[in-house]
């Protein structure tokens, strides 16, 4: 087994270490990130007594600005030159940032007015997602192109990044709820927890920075892009949309399981401690299928994996619904969703990353800064919408953050949130990467794109 990669040629096998440096960045992006995905809405509704129906409005209001604050970051990185590389070096200047951001999520200002206080969530949650985590996340998804054009190792590092939010994840949803309980469950509390999580999280965006190499050179490095041109390689690459659509919607089963996962530990198994034990157990195996998903994909191609992987999905999610409020029934049901979330998530970075690499051979752009912003994007609107959608049901079906036992009214919202409309995301997937066939002609795609770069650098 290789540990360390010396090799500098673009299609370079990589060591275990530059695949853990690479997969540390997103661990640390998802300590901070699992705070705003999963328990950010709670505080604000549960700790802060903040109107869920407003709060919802603003986080979605705010991804109009962060859909433009993507693709303008793509472009920048495309455009980027610096001895670290297009991508990388951003990793390195936004970690510290990224990390202040998410402290002052939960800075809200306990005495001011209500106005003041919406005014300031709006402000803060905009200076996190929309720029700072913008900044780190789009660079850091596109190194995934710029590290190596190997498609397995590609492959690889779409696993590793998985298995990266994954632990990341793991680690909050089994701290927080114990943590800023001993700690008094105010906001102090979850002050104290959250820099915690900020100082870590920007600890292991330096180890990713130090630990990588950008090896692949795109043929139009010295060309100046044009911005029409970028869009259009794009916009005609039919894979990179499926691609892009199918990531979408498996981020809106992953954001609704997480947005809606403690108000449902809450509202229909009457406690929040409940959360960690049944999403620990969806992210318990998830971390374990990660571990043996390079077979399937070695051996089947990154669309049956991902094929697989949302049938598993569906299959719990099903279940999930069958047996709602029982408890044994929700870890066996999180346990298969885990299954299938390993094998469908591991292969997501890495079939973005084959699309980008159609669409160079096919116009002569190789777009992979705005064209991996595409998964910054959609991640970050699959967590608006969840959100913003959550507290609209919750207000609407009349859940009560200060009674112990929720209507059935309220119930029947939640298992909306958590089961029914993630279990219609995944069938849309499965549907929709039932037409995808790249995987059948990328090896001579890969071929044609090595041949012209030889080419043009002798």
């Amino acid at each position: 087994m290789k540990i360390f990669t010396k090799s500098m040629e673009p299609d370079t096998g990589l060591g275990v270490a530059e695949r853990m440096s690479y997969m540390s960045g997103n661990v640390g992006i998802a300590l901070i990130n699992t705070v705003v995905a999963t328990f950010l809405m709670f505080f604000y509704t549960d700790v802060m007594m903040l109107n869920a129906g407003i709060i919802g409005s603003i986080l979605l209001a705010s991804r109009i600005f962060d859909g433009i604050t993507d693709i303008l970051m793509g472009m920048i990185v495309d455009r980027t030159k610096s001895k670290y590389g297009k991508a990388r070096v951003w990793v390195l200047r936004m970690c510290i940032p990224y990390a202040i951001s998410g402290i002052l999520l939960v800075c809200v200002p306990g005495g001011a007015t209500e106005l003041v206080q919406y005014i300031y969530v709006f402000l803060t949650y905009n200076l996190c997602n929309s720029i700072f985590l913008t900044a780190l996340y789009v660079p850091y998804n596109a190194m995934t192109c710029n590290i190596t054009s190997n498609p397995y190792e590609r492959g690889l590092l779409g696993i590793f990044t998985i298995f990266g939010a994954t632990a990341g994840t793991m680690i909050v949803q089994s701290t927080i709820d114990a943590a800023t309980k001993a700690l008094g469950g105010d906001q102090r509390a979850w002050q104290i927890v959250i820099c915690v999580y900020a100082i870590c999280g920007a600890i292991l965006h330096l180890i990713c920075f130090w630990g990588t190499k950008e090896r692949c050179i795109s043929s139009d490095t010295d060309e100046k892009i044009h911005v029409k041109e970028e869009m259009k390689a794009l916009f005609t690459n039919k894979y990179w949309i499926m691609a892009v659509f199918a990531v979408l919607l498996v981020m809106f089963f992953t954001t609704f399981t997480g947005s809606a996962g403690i108000y449902y530990a809450k509202g229909v198994l009457g406690d929040t401690a409940h959360y960690a034990t049944f999403a620990n157990a969806m992210s318990i195996v998830q971390i374990i299928t990660l571990c043996i998903a390079f077979i399937p994909m070695k051996k089947w191609g990154k669309r049956n994996t991902l094929l697989l992987g949302l049938a598993i999905l569906i299959s719990g999610l099903i279940i999930q619904s069958l047996f709602a409020s029982n408890l044994s029934m929700l870890i066996f049901s999180s346990a298969l969703k885990g299954l299938g979330g390993g094998f469908a998530g591991g292969v997501a970075y890495g079939l973005v990353a084959d699309t980008i690499d159609y669409g160079e051979w096919k116009t002569g752009v190789k777009a992979e800064g705005v064209g991996m912003a595409a998964i910054t994007f959609v991640t970050k609107i699959a967590g608006g919408l969840t959100g913003a959608i959550v507290g609209w049901v919750n207000q609407l079906f009349g859940y009560l953050p200060t009674v112990a036992v929720q209507s059935k009214t309220a119930v029947l919202g939640l298992n909306i949130c958590y089961g029914y409309l993630p279990l219609i995301f995944c069938i849309a997937t499965l549907i929709l990467m039932l037409r995808y066939d790249l995987d059948k002609i990328y090896p001579q795609i890969q071929a044609d794109l090595q041949k012209r770069n030889k080419e043009k650098q002798s």
